[in-house]
């Protein structure tokens, strides 16, 4: 992505992110990092403050890498200090940097 797709994707109020096959997220925007209190880039599910739903996460991944096709669905996260979030969740095979990926793009259901 270039300077400017990557600080619109950064500022959309929407969390996007993309995970590789060993699950580890590879890229996440603002509002993923918002909601997990931290940097998400370099940890897995597992490792974040979500970590009790992270395998219904993985599941979710593991469906799109084996068909291919794009899920829909709403998952349930713990979230730093502010207890659940329900989101709509659309995820996706897509390449990043010439690796396939998990790409997600979700908001938070009020």
């Amino acid at each position: 992505m270039t300077g400017n797709e990557l600080n619109v994707v950064n500022d959309v109020p929407f969390l996007f992110w993309v995970k590789n096959r060993d699950e580890q997220y590879i890229w996440g925007n603002r509002k993923i990092c918002e909601l997990a209190g931290e940097n998400v880039v370099g940890k897995t599910d597992d490792q974040l403050v979500w970590a009790e739903n992270a395998e219904a996460l993985r599941e979710a991944d593991r469906r799109v890498f084996t068909s291919g096709e794009p899920d829909y669905l709403h998952e349930h996260v713990v979230k730093s200090s502010q207890g659940e979030e329900t989101l709509s969740v659309c995820k996706w095979l897509g390449d990043f940097e010439g690796e396939k990926c998990c790409f997600g793009i979700s908001f938070v259901i009020q």
